[in-house]
């Protein structure tokens, strides 16, 4: 197994945990459960969330290239920065529970479309994989 490969199953897997630790915290922020101020409900993402940018860097680094060559990786970080935008909008900044809600639904849809544009390598992920 080389590094590239590791490092893939890492990204991929830090990636859905990402999304999948980001839906259940939003879910608790829109019900306001106190779960979401638990210790490890706190630390984790950011543990999960370093890793998974660690392993993107060590990927574009056995690749050789910078971020800014491969069109598909500048949407994915583009993409990455309305996220993390939306997600301190559900989590912080929303001033009412229909904002929150928008945000919570705008960034589930934000991380399915950097799925789609990695699975695909092409900005136009979704498009493509729907035909």
């Amino acid at each position: 197994m080389t590094l590239l490969t590791i490092l893939k199953f890492v990204h991929v897997c830090c990636g859905l945990g990402s999304v999948a630790g980001f839906s259940l915290r939003g879910y608790w922020a829109l019900t306001g459960n106190p779960r979401l101020q638990a210790p490890i409900s706190r630390v984790l993402p950011h543990l999960v969330d370093s890793v998974l940018l660690a392993s993107a860097v060590g990927m574009l680094g056995i690749w050789g290239v910078s971020p800014l060559a491969l069109p598909w990786v500048v949407a994915k970080v583009l993409a990455l920065l309305l996220y993390i935008g939306l997600g301190m909008t559900v989590m912080r900044f929303a001033t009412s529970k229909r904002s929150q809600l928008l945000a919570y639904v705008a960034a589930l849809a934000t991380a399915a479309y950097i799925i789609a544009v990695a699975l695909t390598h092409s900005p136009w992920g979704p498009l493509e994989l729907l035909g």
